[in-house]
């Protein structure tokens, strides 16, 4: 996929989050308007696609980051750190493997004299959830590519407590007992964590804070 400019990440990200957030308001309007038979039914549907769109979003949103970013073709001395550790992640990991010195001064050497090289990753292999997007991978996901945390740091006991265990509860075959207004409000706090993410992604963009 190639998203050269600006304009290609934003549409990207605008478009995605779009027909996400219309899925979802078709399921938010079957919960309101079934009827007591039908509700328990209506729920179980709803917040598995409710968690299905959160990691979907997330991963996509930030592989495609990775993807602009790439296209830049900057150096390693021109990234953040948080890139600059991505793209040394290999030879970080190779350092932590062994205790040769021989090795240590090899990855010290390369540090200091080829931050020349264009930084380099792999979007796919940078950006996992692990079909369990919990609050601590999430907050691993914009290390990677970032983003600050904190303001979703709040949400951590709504994304593990409820989003990520009632999906689990669903998927593992159990029953889950569970309100509509109780729906309705882990509804609308995803839909601004999507929205704000997206917000997040778009700024950081526009302004380069990929940059060092």
């Amino acid at each position: 996929m190639k998203i050269r400019t600006k304009e290609d990440l934003q549409n990207y990200i605008s478009d995605d989050l779009a027909w996400r957030k219309k899925e979802l308001s078709n399921l938010y309007n079957d919960v309101k308007t079934a009827n007591p038979k039908r509700l328990p039914t209506s729920l179980r549907c709803a917040v598995v696609i409710l968690y299905a769109h959160w990691e979907g979003f997330i991963k996509n949103a930030a592989q495609i980051y990775l993807i602009y970013i790439k296209s830049r073709r900057l150096t390693l001395v021109e990234v953040n750190n948080n890139l600059l550790a991505l793209s040394l992640k290999q030879k970080i990991n190779e350092f932590n493997a062994t205790n040769k010195a021989t090795c240590h001064v090899k990855f010290v050497d390369f540090f200091l004299n080829n931050l020349g090289e264009r930084a380099n990753f792999s979007e796919t292999d940078s950006i996992r959830t692990g079909s369990n997007l919990s609050s601590t991978i999430l907050e691993e996901i914009l290390a990677t590519i970032g983003i600050e945390f904190t303001p979703y740091e709040l949400k951590s006991n709504l994304i593990d407590g409820q989003l990520l265990h009632y999906r689990n509860t669903i998927a593992h075959g159990n029953y889950l007992p569970m309100d509509k207004t109780e729906y309705e409000t882990l509804h609308s706090e995803v839909i601004r964590m999507l929205d704000s993410i997206s917000i997040d992604i778009t700024n950081a963009t526009v302004l380069e804070y990929f940059r060092l």
